[in-house]
């Protein structure tokens, strides 16, 4: 029994013993192997927070270069903020990334390659910054545009995404460690407690408490991965990478898309698949970057055009090979810039042109004052009489370049009023059929309830006509000319698309042709000034832009589309207005009255029985012949007639022009007036004579301005005697009295030339160079019965001088006169007269004071 006791003792001891060295080194072991474990436990969480640090880096580097931008495009120095902040972030991720990585050869060189390309970005952001703040906005932009930026964002990005990817493999590699560690700590507590239900309690402990880490571990690497492919798939442009094997391993649908692969049915492609014919996309777009070599030889960037798109393809190296390559489409991106640069051009042009119609009809002023007084002193010169009315004629011509090159720089006078634009485009047609012949058709389509527009009617009428014109001239063969009135409204995208445009509702009037079109460089100068493709002699250029400065100036948006052999179609977009069109009644005591004798020659009898009525009631003596055969033999028995006023397109043995040249010939003095319904550019004839024409259909008021204007510009008929008295008859003065004109013109030689033309109108004329210098002159005199200004003065402007006149003065009329726009300014007592005037206009501006007087 003792024996036995010792005997069991000595076993107890023994396998004591050896149950304590078991136990000893199972927790030995256990220790060793939880210690191992812990240490690669550790190491993953490294990883992760690597990871986590990388991509922080990379978005406070994308904050910088946002904030860095915000200041180019607003100079606003707070817009930095977000730059500094990057700043401030980046340095203090470097340290820990830095310390995290110390253990890691390879991870430190991937951190080194990005910490020298981080730093060189930031270098290159502060030298942005630097350029903006000492040579300003565009040495900034300059140095931006180089590129250098971009590629180093993108090398940023791409070296992060290699380190991360390496960062990826190393947790891979350390998660299998830990697992093996784990196995071996199960393994080791199993052999040594097998025996022991606490060594197994133990075991079991060590056994779940590992898996469960295991599984967190695993839950969390496969969260990241959805993340970092839910990342892929927020990028719309194809990006996809390939391993060191030359295979796909990580994509995005948009790059699915593009090589034509079906992800659940397809094994992924290989790069030598993304080469090959099969796939012409990827094959137009890949080829160039090389990726066929190891290492990729080609560029890191290159830019590609396929199907029509142009796209910017990067490339991002792998330290343990393969590529990161991403597909930025940026069609879009150009035709902005193009758009960008077209609307610069088209504004710095219209500037250009704008301040040279000011200064040329500042010019014209002078030429035409000076005519104008040279008519009266050459009344009994014929010859002479006949080269100031040449050069009149000139200096209008002139004019209306003016007005055309000022519609382009969208400074032309323009009367925007509320617009029944389907009710203008109506009365139109019968003048556009008129117009473009028989060869061409005319269609009109109005929409159902269509909108009016604010806008010059007069020069929307123009317009039209003058896109017609062009329509037909680009179908010599004839065809169709089209015009489309509807409602349309342009949206905040559009208008993202096109600057110029303020998102809402407009009037549109789209002109369209079935002629030969335009290929897009063509299209592209269309509206530019003095551009035309017509021949020598056929065209000045300004059609097209006289249309575009009308439409931009009036708020509005214009748009042309063309192609070859499928014609043109240019679309006016007009403001829309809720305010109520304003039916204009004719206005009896406008017209200007006179008691001239005039003979009419018209062979439609409406038209001339309603002429013949129009002119008796403004106190005209009337005689009226059906064609030019019955108003020769009118002029033959009695020639004493002041004016002819005939129709150009008339049956008969000679023309109208024949009967004017008969008139002249039977009485020397006898003006001669114009009509006809049909475009200028259609009578031969008319435009050979040189003599004045007013264009069907006229106005009463229009017509008895421009009968005024050719009876006030004609050759004095047997002057009675020689004397000074009689080459111009003043009107009468207010107050019996010649009228006391204050005339304010900065302009020396112009304020000389109107000076003289007012002198000659029976007028006492005081001049000064500026608003300050009349006023002062009103203070310390009185009297004045009108003051005449130009808006442009040196210091205070014409429009403000004219509002301190009516405040002070509310007695004293104001006459603004201008080569731009008609000022903003209205109310009683203040008139508008463009540049270049005539006397004829001063006259009618004093008659008005007179009669406003009166």
């Amino acid at each position: 029994m003792p024996s036995l006791l010792r005997s069991a003792r000595s076993t107890g001891v023994i396998a004591g013993i050896i149950l304590a060295v078991l136990i000893a080194t199972g927790l030995m072991l256990a220790f060793t192997h939880s210690k191992s474990a812990a240490r690669q436990q550790r190491l993953v969480v490294a990883n992760y927070e690597t990871m986590a640090l990388m991509r922080e880096m990379v978005i406070a580097v994308q904050d910088a270069e946002i904030g860095l931008r915000g200041f180019l495009l607003t100079g606003d120095v707070s817009s930095l903020e977000p730059y500094e902040r990057a700043r401030l972030r980046i340095e203090s991720s470097m340290r820990q990334l830095e310390a995290a990585v110390a253990d890691d050869p390879d991870t430190t060189r991937q951190f080194d390659e990005f910490r020298s390309v981080t730093t060189q970005k930031f270098d290159q952001l502060n030298a942005t910054v630097g350029a903006y703040q000492l040579n300003g906005r565009e040495a900034a932009l300059a140095l931006d545009r180089t590129g250098a930026g971009r590629a180093m964002l993108s090398q940023v990005r791409l070296l992060s995404d290699a380190l991360v990817e390496g960062q990826r493999l190393l947790l891979a590699r350390r998660l299998t460690a830990l697992r093996s560690e784990q196995e071996q700590a199960d393994m080791a507590g199993l052999l040594v407690m097998g025996g022991a239900f606490v060594c197994l309690i133990v075991g079991i402990y060590i056994i779940v408490r590992g898996a469960g880490r295991l599984e967190r571990s695993q839950h969390a690497l496969a969260g990241r991965s959805r993340l970092l492919q839910a990342t892929l798939e927020s990028l719309r442009d194809p990006i996809f990478v390939i391993d060191g094997e030359r295979r796909v391993v990580a994509w995005n649908e948009a790059f699915a898309r593009l090589a034509q692969w079906e992800p659940g049915k397809q094994a992924p492609p290989t790069l030598d698949q993304l080469l090959s014919d099969r796939s012409p996309a990827t094959r137009a777009l890949l080829l160039p970057l090389d990726l066929a070599t190891t290492p990729a030889r080609g560029p890191a960037v290159v830019r590609v055009a396929h199907d029509g798109r142009d796209y910017e393809i990067y490339r991002g190296e792998m330290s343990g090979g393969g590529a990161v390559v991403r597909c930025v489409d940026i069609t879009e991106k150009l035709r902005d810039e193009a758009a960008l640069r077209q609307g610069q051009k088209m504004e710095a042009t219209g500037q250009l042109t704008g301040g040279m119609a000011h200064d040329f009809n500042n010019i014209l002023q002078v030429i035409r004052a000076n005519l104008d007084l040279l008519k009266g002193e050459a009344a009994e010169n014929a010859a002479m009489l006949s080269r100031v009315q040449s050069a009149t004629a000139a200096a209008d011509r002139g004019a209306r370049l003016t007005q055309q090159l000022l519609a382009f720089a969208r400074r032309q006078p323009l009367t925007p009023q509320p617009t029944n634009i389907a009710r203008l485009v109506g009365d139109l047609a019968d003048l556009m059929r008129h117009s473009l012949g028989e060869r061409i058709a005319i269609e009109l389509k109005i929409a159902e309830n269509p909108w009016n527009a604010r806008i010059d009617a007069g020069q929307l009428e123009n317009a039209i006509l003058n896109l017609a014109i062009n329509a037909r001239d680009a179908m010599p063969d004839g065809g169709t000319v089209r015009v489309e009135v509807s409602n349309a409204t342009l949206d905040r995208r559009y208008a993202a698309l096109h600057p110029e445009v303020t998102p809402g509702p407009y009037v549109l009037v789209d002109v369209s042709d079935t002629g030969t079109g335009m290929p897009p460089e063509i299209a592209a100068q269309a509206f530019d000034p003095f551009f035309t493709t017509k021949g020598d002699g056929k065209g000045t250029g300004l059609g097209l832009s006289m249309v575009y400065g009308f439409v931009r100036q009036s708020n509005g948006h214009i748009r042309i589309d063309s192609a070859i052999g499928q014609g043109t179609s240019i679309k006016l977009y007009l403001p829309r207005t809720e305010d109520p069109v304003v039916e204009e009644a004719a206005d009896p005591a406008s017209a200007v009255s006179g008691s001239e004798r005039i003979l009419v020659v018209e062979d439609s009898e409406d038209v001339r029985r309603a002429v013949v009525d129009m002119l008796k009631g403004w106190g005209y003596r009337v005689e009226a012949a059906e064609d030019p055969d019955v108003a020769a033999a009118i002029l033959e028995r009695d020639c004493a007639f002041d004016l002819l006023f005939t129709d150009i397109v008339m049956p008969g043995t000679i023309t109208a022009v024949e009967l004017a040249q008969l008139a002249q010939r039977l009485r020397p003095g006898i003006a001669v007036l114009l009509t006809s319904g049909f475009a200028r550019g259609l009578i031969p004839d008319h435009s050979r004579s040189g003599y004045p024409m007013i264009a069907k259909p006229y106005s009463s008021d229009a017509l008895s301005a421009k009968l005024r204007s050719v009876l006030a510009n004609r050759r004095p008929i047997s002057p009675p005697e020689p004397d000074a008295s009689s080459e111009e008859v003043a009107p009468p003065a207010a107050g019996g009295g010649a009228r006391r004109v204050l005339l304010v013109e900065d302009e020396v030689l112009l304020r000389m030339s109107t000076t003289d033309m007012l002198e000659r109108l029976g007028c006492s004329v005081s001049g000064v160079g500026s608003g300050e210098a009349a006023l002062d002159l009103l203070e310390h005199e009185a009297g004045y019965d009108l003051l005449v200004t130009d808006v442009g003065l040196p210091g205070m402007s014409g429009e403000e001088l004219a509002t301190k006149v009516r405040e002070r003065y509310p007695s004293l009329p104001v006459v603004i006169a201008s080569g731009y726009s008609r000022p903003g300014l209205q109310g009683d007592g203040i008139q508008f007269i463009s540049k270049p005037y005539s006397s004829i206009d001063l006259q009618q501006a004093l008659d008005h004071t007179v009669r406003k007087s009166g």
